[in-house]
C-alpha cells in the first residue's frame, strides 16, 4: 500500500507544473500544497500562451487516492482546453471542463450519499495589458491592491451543467496595477480545523491573516501562511482536515 501512494504521488508531481515553469510564467510567486493524504484532491494549473498566463487552482470531492483520480480528470481535460483547442476565456474553458467532466462523474447523491464534483478558480493574465480575466465555481479569487484586499466571489453555479450546452458560465475583468497581488485557493485552509475551541479557521481570519504579510516577498508569504496553519492545527492537536492550496502572485 505504502508503494502504491509513493508512485501515485510521484504520477501526481510529474503533470503538475514544476517551480521553475510556473517562475516563467510568474517570476514573483508561491504555492503552498500540502496534501493531506501524500497524494490530493486539489490541483493547480499554469500555463504561458503567447501574452496570456493561464493559471488556476482547483478542488475535487475527496482527498487521498479518489480525489487525486479526480484532479487527473480535472487536470488532462484543463490542458486539452488550453494547450489543444487553445481557448483564452476563463468562461469557455470552464464550461469545456463542465461539459466534459460531467460524463465520466455521478453527481447524484441517491446512491452513496456523495456528489462527485470540483470547485475552481481560473484566470487568465494578458500580460501586455495587465488585464486579468477569471471565472469560478464556489473558490473566490482575492485581490490586494494600493492597501486593500477586494474578495471576489465565485461566479457560476453548475447544477444544470451537462454536455447539451445548458450551463453558461460568465467571465470577469480586473485591471491590475505595478505591485497588485492575487491570491486564490481551495477551502482547505480556511476549513482547517484547530483552535482552542475546535473551529474552522474560515475565511474572514484568513483575509486578516493576508492582509499582515502581503508586504513580504512571496516566498516568506509562503512561510507564514504554512506557519499559521499548523500552528492552528496543533493547538488542540488536530489532523489535518483536508488537502491544502494557496497560490499567490505579485504583479
Amino acid at each position: 500500500m505504502e508503494g502504491s501512494y509513493n508512485y501515485a504521488q510521484h504520477i501526481q508531481e510529474t503533470f503538475l507544473p514544476d517551480d521553475h515553469y510556473i517562475r516563467e510564467c510568474f517570476p514573483d510567486s508561491f504555492i503552498l500544497f500540502k496534501p493531506k493524504d501524500i497524494v490530493s484532491g486539489d490541483f493547480y494549473f499554469f500555463s504561458k500562451q503567447g501574452d496570456l498566463n493561464i493559471f488556476a487552482a482547483a478542488d475535487c470531492t475527496g482527498h487521498g487516492i479518489p480525489g487525486a483520480l479526480l484532479s487527473t480528470l480535472g487536470y488532462g481535460i484543463i490542458d486539452q482546453a488550453v494547450n489543444e483547442i487553445k481557448l483564452t476565456d476563463p468562461s469557455e474553458i470552464l464550461h469545456h471542463l463542465y461539459s466534459k467532466i460531467h460524463r465520466f462523474l455521478r453527481r447524484d447523491t441517491e446512491v452513496d450519499g456523495i456528489s462527485d464534483d470540483m470547485d475552481i478558480i481560473l484566470c487568465i493574465l494578458d500580460t501586455r495589458t495587465s488585464i486579468l480575466s477569471y471565472s469560478g465555481v464556489k473558490n473566490s479569487l482575492y485581490h490586494f491592491s494600493k492597501g486593500r484586499l477586494v474578495e471576489h466571489h465565485a461566479n457560476n453555479i453548475i447544477d444544470d451543467c451537462n454536455e447539451d450546452d445548458k450551463c453558461k458560465f460568465i467571465s470577469e475583468k480586473i485591471t491590475l496595477e505595478p505591485g497588485d497581488s492575487i491570491y486564490i485557493s481551495s477551502d482547505g485552509f480556511v476549513d482547517q480545523f484547530g483552535g482552542k475551541s475546535h473551529k474552522k479557521y474560515q475565511t474572514g481570519r484568513f483575509k486578516c491573516f493576508l492582509q499582515t504579510i502581503v508586504e513580504y516577498s512571496m516566498p516568506e508569504q509562503c512561510e507564514k501562511l504554512f506557519e499559521e496553519i499548523e500552528l492552528w492545527r496543533e493547538e488542540n492537536g488536530e489532523d489535518q482536515t483536508d488537502d491544502i492550496l494557496v497560490i499567490g502572485i505579485r504583479i
